[in-house]
């Protein structure tokens, strides 16, 4: 089964890394976004595993995007 605990916390790390890119605003969000995938595509061989941590990175990136649509314009916090 590849749900361990490692890859649950490897998945977690990138959750952690692209909501501290959100902070910084969309542009670090969507640089961290296309350095995750590029580290995944050049890294992990296994297609599941690849295919897990795809779908967690753009998932995660679809959720900490939303943010950006729902603040007016100017007011990014």
């Amino acid at each position: 089964m590849i749900l361990t605990i490692p890859v649950l916390l490897h998945q977690l790390f990138f959750v952690l890394v692209l909501y501290v890119a959100s902070r910084f605003g969309k542009t670090a969000l969507n640089i961290a976004t296309v350095l995750c995938l590029l580290w995944t595509a050049t890294h992990l061989f296994l297609v599941p595993l690849a295919v897990l941590q795809t779908i967690v990175i753009l998932g995660s990136h679809a959720v900490f995007r939303r943010r950006f649509r729902n603040t007016p314009p100017g007011l990014s916090s």
